[in-house]
């Protein structure tokens, strides 16, 4: 009893340090106030991607992630080959959330059978994928995104999850943890999860603990009122509630034009109009000044990824 003590107390003692660390590592002071704003999604759509450009081009998001099985992938990794110092990652993706627009995965669907649907697609949400995902298929698809997503020129700066799928149930979660410490690419991983590494519910003989880092997560959730001044009122808020540490801004870029209309029909959450008012509030100059009057520092996973390999 006294050595497994021991042992959780070292992994307590690890993340912590480390993560308290980070900003000294990055050569900021050690209570700064570090941020990630990242765009999800790019792949997904031309007009996801095109946003997300637009928000590298501007400067308004420091960090984007890119769904590989998806229709307009190539489109990204076109635009990663042309802007190499673009903090790019994948969104590793193992769900088909849209009603009409489906895809399935880079595997396949013979070699990751319980992640495909009776349709031939992933499933639409993580119930689905929490109640019949193995581990073995998880990894495989995950780990083949990867390696589709090098061979096309997008050398991914990090890893995150499409809807959190990847912590449907602990034995996926492990092979997230995995094919990051096998691919020396860091992993995106919120802070309410670190209580999994220290009561043991993932095995960390497989990987090294001190390249893990925890983030506090921030993003707009469903609103009944999806319009400017509740948008603006939201981000300009976050701003003030930040804290010294590290910290993600998660945002959803688009136009609400026709393509994404039709792609997200009936599915107003995270949808065209959200899409445009996220593009518009990170372009906000009460916005950006605001990131510069609280002293926020902003930061790419390029830079995480130099420090931890």
């Amino acid at each position: 009893m006294k050595r497994l003590f021991f042992f959780s107390f070292l992994i307590c003692f690890a993340l912590n340090s480390q993560e308290k660390n980070l900003a000294q590592k990055l050569g900021f002071e050690p209570n700064s106030k570090l941020l990630i704003i990242h765009a999800d999604d790019l792949g997904v759509a031309h007009s996801v991607n095109k946003a997300s450009f637009e928000g590298f081009s501007s400067g308004v998001i420091t960090s984007g992630s890119v769904m590989v099985p998806c229709p307009w992938f190539l489109e990204a990794a076109e635009y990663a080959k042309s802007n190499p110092n673009h903090d790019l990652g994948l969104h590793l993706t193992i769900t088909s959330e849209w009603k009409n627009y489906k895809w399935s995965g880079i595997s396949s669907s013979n070699e990751i059978k319980s992640l495909i649907n009776k349709q031939g697609h992933f499933y639409s949400l993580n119930d689905g994928v929490r109640l019949n995902a193995k581990y073995e298929d998880v990894k495989r698809e995950l780990t083949s995104q990867i390696n589709y997503s090098k061979v096309n020129g997008l050398i991914p700066t990090h890893l995150d999850s499409h809807m959190g799928a990847v912590r449907a149930t602990h034995e996926i979660f492990q092979a997230y943890f995995e094919v990051g410490h096998e691919n020396r690419i860091p992993i995106s991983l919120p802070v309410e999860s670190k209580l999994l590494i220290e009561n043991g519910s993932i095995d960390t003989s497989k990987f090294d603990i001190s390249k893990l880092l925890w983030a506090k997560y921030y993003t707009k959730q469903d609103d009944s009122s999806i319009d400017y001044k509740s948008w603006k009122k939201f981000y300009m808020e976050l701003l003030d509630i930040i804290k010294p540490g590290f910290n993600i801004l998660l945002v959803h870029l688009g136009y609400d034009n026709d393509e994404l209309k039709a792609m997200m029909i009936d599915h107003p959450d995270w949808g065209s109009k959200w899409r445009e008012l996220d593009q518009k509030i990170l372009q906000d100059k009460e916005f950006k000044n605001l990131i510069k009057e609280r002293n926020i520092k902003l930061i790419t996973w390029r830079q995480i990824k130099d420090i931890l390999y």
